[in-house]
C-alpha cells in the first residue's frame, strides 16, 4: 500500500528509475569484463577474508576497501560471477539517480532534484560506469549522498545531523581516494558557515562540525596503511596532464556528443545569469532556505573546484594522476548546475523542448552514434579465453604476460589448465637456454599488448613452430604453437568423393592474400557457410595434392565482412590468416581448398579455391 501511495506522488521519479534501469541494464554483460574488473573479480573473491581482500589491496591496487568488501559479499549471495558483479554496479546506479534527485531537491527545489535525474538517467558516463565491475559508480553515490547530509547538517546543525554528515562523509572516502578531494572541499563549505552559521551560533556549529570531523578520521584510522601506500607512489601509468584536461573531462561526461554539450553550456550560462541578477545580503550570510540560488553556487561551486585544482597541483608538482573516471564525483554538482538553470525557463514549451531534446540527443548518441550496446570496446579477455577452452583439449600450458589475470578464465572451480606467467619472449629465451623445454604451447595477451615480437623470438618461433590455431579479437589474441614435427596433419577427404570445387553445405569466399615464398605460402581472407552465423564455426585450410592435408590457420575478427553483406547473421568470425611452410610438405602440386565445420548446427562444406602452388 506504501508502494503504491509512493508510486502515485513520485510518478515521474519512478519513471526515470524505470527508464534508468532499462539503460543499465540492457545488455549488461555484452562486454567482457576488462582489466580492472578482473582485478575486481580477483580481489573481492569471496572464498577470501576481508583480511585477505585488504592485504591484496595493498600488493596490487591501494584503493580504499568499502566497494570491494561490499562486492565480496554480494558475490557470497548471488555468486562469483562477472554479471553478479555488474548487477551490483547498476543496483548501486540506480541508487545514485536517486540520490541526486535529493540532493537537488535539498539544495535548491524539487523540480531541480527531477532535473538532475532526468540528465543523469540518459547520461553517457553514468551509463558506463553503471554497467562496470568498478567502484565509479559507488563513488558518484557516496558523494551525492554525503553531500546531502552535509546540506542538512548545514541547515540543521545538531548531534543527529552531525554523526550522519561523518558517518557518510567516512563512506564517501572509504570508496576512492579521489574523495579526499571532495572532502577537503566540504570543510571549505563548512569554514564558511563557521563564520556565517545559520540558525546557531558560530560555537555550536563548530562544535558540531568537530564531532562530525572527528568521527570521520577515527573511522578513517583503519584504511591509513592504503593511504600511505598511495602517496608514497613515486611513478604510475598515468601521463602528464595536458593544457586541456578539463576540457576533455567535461566533454567526456557528456559522451563529446556536440549538440548535448551545446544545450548543457548554455544551461550552466543561464544558472549564473540568474546568479548576477541576486543582490549581496549584509555580512555576507546566506540563508540556505531563502537563497537558493547563491547557497547552491556556493556549495556547488566550491565543491567542483576544489575537486579539480588540488589533482591539478599535484600533477604538476609530483605524480599525474587525472584520470577522467575519477571525476565521477563532481558529476552530480554539474548536473544540479544544469538542472537549476533548466528550472529558471520560464516559457513550459521551451523547458520541456530543450529537456527533451537533451535526452533525444543523448539517447542517440548513446545507441546509435557510439553503437554503446552492440560494438564491443573493452579486451576480449572471456572471449579469447573461451576459444582457448574450446580448443585446448590436450591441456596444454598456457602462457601471458597477464597470467594473473587470466586466472579467473583459465584455472578457477571449473576449468583447470596450467597457466604460466611470461612475456613470449621470456619463454621463447627459456627454451633457447634450454631446448629440452621446447614444447607446444598457446600464447595469449591483451590490454594493448599486440603481437609484436623482436627479429631474434620470431626467427626461433618460424623456425621451431607453426602456429595451428588462434584468434584475435578486439584488444586480445592468443596464438596455437604447435611444434614442427606436429605441424603436419593428413586429413580423410573420401566423404566428399567425387571431390568437386563445392562439397556439402554452401560455402561463400575471398582470399585476399596468395603469396608462394621459397620457405612458406602465406593466404588470407575470409570464409562462412551461407546464410549461417560464423561465431562456432571451425574454418581450416586444406591442401589437395598428393596426400591431403588440413592447415590450422589464424582466426581474424572480420566485422567488416558482416557490414558490407548487410548480413542478418554474425559473420565477424569469417576472417583467417595463415603461414604453411613448404619444407614439411611432401613434393607435388596443391590446391587450397578451404572447409567449414559448425558442430552446433552440424553443417559442414568444403570448397576449392583457385589457388594452386608446387613445392
Amino acid at each position: 500500500m506504501k508502494i503504491l501511495i509512493w508510486l502515485k506522488q513520485n510518478y515521474f521519479l519512478a519513471i526515470i528509475l524505470l527508464v534508468s534501469a532499462i539503460l543499465r541494464f540492457y545488455h549488461l554483460d555484452f562486454q567482457s569484463v576488462w582489466l580492472d574488473e578482473i582485478h575486481t573479480l580477483n580481489e573481492a573473491n569471496p572464498t577470501f577474508s576481508l583480511t585477505q581482500i585488504y592485504n591484496g589491496l595493498l600488493i596490487s591496487e591501494p584503493h580504499p576497501p568499502l566497494y570491494f568488501f561490499l562486492v565480496h559479499y554480494f558475490f557470497i549471495l548471488f555468486g562469483y560471477t562477472s554479471v553478479v558483479l555488474r548487477v551490483f554496479s547498476v543496483i548501486v546506479g540506480l541508487l545514485g539517480i536517486y540520490s541526486i534527485y535529493i540532493l537537488g531537491r535539498e539544495i535548491f527545489n524539487k523540480k531541480a532534484g527531477l532535473y538532475a535525474a532526468v540528465l543523469l538517467s540518459v547520461n553517457y558516463f553514468h551509463i558506463y560506469y553503471s554497467q562496470e565491475g568498478r567502484m565509479y559508480a559507488l563513488l558518484f553515490l557516496t558523494t551525492t549522498l554525503s553531500f546531502y547530509f552535509l546540506v542538512k547538517f548545514i541547515k540543521e546543525a545538531n548531534i543527529k545531523s552531525a554523526l550522519l554528515y561523518g558517518l557518510f562523509s567516512t563512506l564517501m572516502i572509504y570508496c576512492h581516494f579521489f574523495a579526499l578531494f571532495a572532502f577537503v572541499s566540504q570543510y571549505v563549505i563548512l569554514l564558511y558557515f563557521v563564520f556565517k552559521p545559520y540558525q546557531s551560533t558560530r560555537i555550536q556549529f563548530f562544535k558540531y562540525t568537530a564531532i562530525s570531523g572527528f568521527m570521520t578520521l577515527l573511522l578513517y584510522i583503519p584504511t591509513y596503511s592504503l593511504f600511505k601506500r598511495t602517496s608514497e607512489m613515486t611513478s604510475m601509468w598515468i601521463p602528464k596532464p595536458t593544457l586541456d584536461v578539463y576540457t576533455v573531462v567535461f566533454k567526456d561526461f557528456f559522451g563529446q556528443s556536440e549538440i548535448v554539450l551545446f544545450f548543457v553550456t548554455l544551461l550552466i550560462l543561464l544558472f549564473f545569469i540568474q546568479l548576477f541578477k541576486v543582490t549581496e545580503k549584509q555580512d555576507f550570510k546566506t540563508d540556505p532556505k531563502e537563497d537558493q540560488l547563491v547557497f547552491s553556487f556556493l556549495v556547488l561551486i566550491i565543491w567542483i573546484s576544489v575537486t579539480l585544482i588540488l589533482p591539478l597541483i599535484r600533477s604538476y608538482m609530483s605524480l599525474p594522476m587525472l584520470i577522467n573516471r575519477y571525476f565521477i564525483n563532481i558529476l552530480p554538482a554539474i548536473l544540479i548546475l544544469i538542472a537549476i538553470g533548466l528550472s529558471y525557463i520560464r516559457s513550459k514549451l521551451v523547458l520541456y523542448s530543450v529537456l527533451a531534446s537533451i535526452v533525444i540527443f543523448s539517447i542517440t548518441d548513446v545507441v546509435i552514434v557510439k553503437h554503446y550496446y552492440t560494438l564491443r570496446t573493452k579486451s576480449q579477455f572471456r572471449e579469447v579465453s573461451q576459444y582457448i577452452i574450446d580448443k585446448n583439449k590436450n591441456n596444454e600450458p598456457v602462457v601471458s604476460s597477464l597470467g594473473w589475470y587470466f586466472q579467473y578464465f583459465l584455472n578457477n572451480d571449473k576449468i583447470k589448465m596450467t597457466i604460466v606467467n611470461e612475456s613470449l619472449a621470456d619463454h621463447v629465451n627459456m627454451m633457447i637456454q634450454d631446448p629440452s623445454k621446447r614444447k607446444q604451447f598457446w600464447y595469449v595477451d591483451a590490454h594493448s599488448r599486440p603481437y609484436d615480437p623482436e627479429p631474434p623470438i620470431q626467427k626461433y618461433l618460424d623456425e621451431n613452430f607453426v602456429v595451428q590455431d588462434g584468434t584475435d579479437l578486439n584488444d586480445a589474441w592468443t596464438k596455437h604453437y604447435v611444434t614442427i614435427e606436429n605441424a603436419i596433419t593428413y586429413i580423410d577427404l573420401s566423404k566428399y568423393n567425387p571431390l568437386q570445387d563445392e562439397n556439402g553445405d554452401n560455402i561463400k569466399y575471398n582470399i585476399e592474400n596468395f603469396e608462394v615464398g621459397s620457405n612458406a605460402v602465406t593466404a588470407s581472407g575470409w570464409a562462412y557457410i551461407s546464410d549461417e552465423d560464423s561465431q562456432g564455426a571451425e574454418l581450416s585450410l586444406v591442401l589437395i595434392g598428393p596426400k591431403n592435408i588440413k592447415v590450422f590457420c589464424q582466426s581474424v575478427k572480420r566485422d567488416d565482412v558482416t557490414t558490407y553483406f548487410k548480413s542478418p547473421v554474425d559473420l565477424s568470425n569469417s576472417g583467417f590468416s595463415s603461414r604453411i611452410l613448404l619444407d614439411k610438405l611432401p613434393q607435388g602440386k596443391y590446391q587450397l581448398g578451404i572447409q567449414i565445420k559448425n558442430s552446433t548446427t552440424h553443417k559442414e562444406g568444403l570448397v576449392l579455391s583457385d589457388k594452386f602452388f608446387t613445392k
